[in-house]
Formats: C-alpha cells, sequence, structure tokens
C-alpha cells in the first residue's frame, strides 16, 4: 500500500511538473529584474554553477541599467534570466541561467530570444558572450542560435584548479529571429 501511495504521489508531482513546463512554454512571462528577485535568482544562480555571481554583481548590473530579464510561466516561480550590458553598437551578454531542472527544455532560447530582441531594437549589430571551453553543452546552444567562437580571453573565469579562459562567441544582430545568422 505504501508504494501504491508513493508512485501515485510521484505521478501527481510528475503530472504538476509537466504542467509548469506546458504553461512556461505556451505562455512565457518576460519581464524585467527588480532588487526583490535576487533571493530567487541568486537560488538558481548557487544551484547552478560552482563559483556563482554574488548578489553585489546583480545590484550593480540594476543600478547600471544593464538590460535584466526574468522568464517565469504563469503559475510559475523564476526558471530563467539574463543580464545583458547594451554599448554603443555592440551587446555584451553577461549571464544568461535556467533553473537546473528546466536545462534543455527550452527556457534559454526564450530568455536568448528576449535579450537579442531587446538588442536589436536598441539598434546593436553584434552581440558577445563569455562561455567555458570545457562547457560543450553551453557551446553547442549558443551556435544553434548563430553564435561562433571569435577570440578567447585567458585565465577569465575561475575554476577548481585556479583559472579556465573563456572563449568569447558573437553573432551579428541583423534581424530579431535568433535563428538567423
Amino acid at each position: 500500500m505504501k508504494r501504491l501511495l508513493a508512485a501515485r504521489s510521484l505521478f501527481f508531482w510528475r503530472r504538476k511538473q509537466v504542467e509548469e513546463f506546458e504553461d512556461l512554454y505556451a505562455h512565457p512571462e518576460i519581464r524585467a529584474m527588480h532588487l526583490s528577485d535576487l533571493r530567487e535568482v541568486l537560488k538558481i544562480e548557487r544551484e547552478i554553477y560552482d563559483f556563482p555571481w554574488p548578489r553585489r554583481a546583480f545590484e550593480d548590473c540594476l543600478r547600471l541599467g544593464h538590460h535584466c530579464i526574468l522568464v517565469s510561466g504563469p503559475t510559475t516561480r523564476i526558471r530563467g534570466y539574463g543580464v545583458m550590458e547594451i554599448g554603443r553598437t555592440q551587446a555584451h551578454i553577461c549571464n544568461l541561467s535556467v533553473a537546473r531542472t528546466l536545462h534543455r527544455k527550452g527556457v534559454g532560447r526564450v530568455v536568448m530570444t528576449a535579450l537579442l530582441n531587446a538588442a536589436h531594437q536598441k539598434g546593436m549589430r553584434l552581440a558577445y558572450l563569455e562561455v567555458r571551453p570545457s562547457n560543450d553543452g553551453a557551446q553547442a546552444f549558443y551556435r544553434a542560435l548563430g553564435f561562433h567562437h571569435a577570440r578567447t580571453k585567458r585565465n577569465y573565469y575561475r575554476s577548481a584548479l585556479g583559472f579556465e579562459d573563456a572563449w568569447v562567441f558573437e553573432r551579428k544582430i541583423s534581424s530579431i529571429d535568433p535563428h538567423s545568422k
């Protein structure tokens, strides 16, 4: 009987998860990040990174007027976020993160599309970001969105062994379609 109850409980939990995913994809809510969101943002940040951004980094980005957004579904908490610095002609995507349970489920694409749309609307011609050479999944994601490896920054990321290089990926912003190159 206990096994039956446990299986039923797991079934309803999984069903709720599927409904949340469907809500998120059918009706993603994209909005500006606020200081009051940082508790949830930092929870995700700490969950997915060995060396997460500190609260102060997010506070500084908000204070400086960087383009900081969140993605959630109508009935869900924050599921992903992005931080982008707008320059004269280039947009620097400083942070794009998704809750671990939603990796490879399209949330990152929603965040990136929103960032690229904002960059396009602000007249940016190029978007760039840094990625770890050891992060094959992120590289594949960015390449699928039209980014390519442009250069390397030496000793950019902290790592368990000291520091790791960063590969700078970039793409032209010629349209708001994240699939165009």
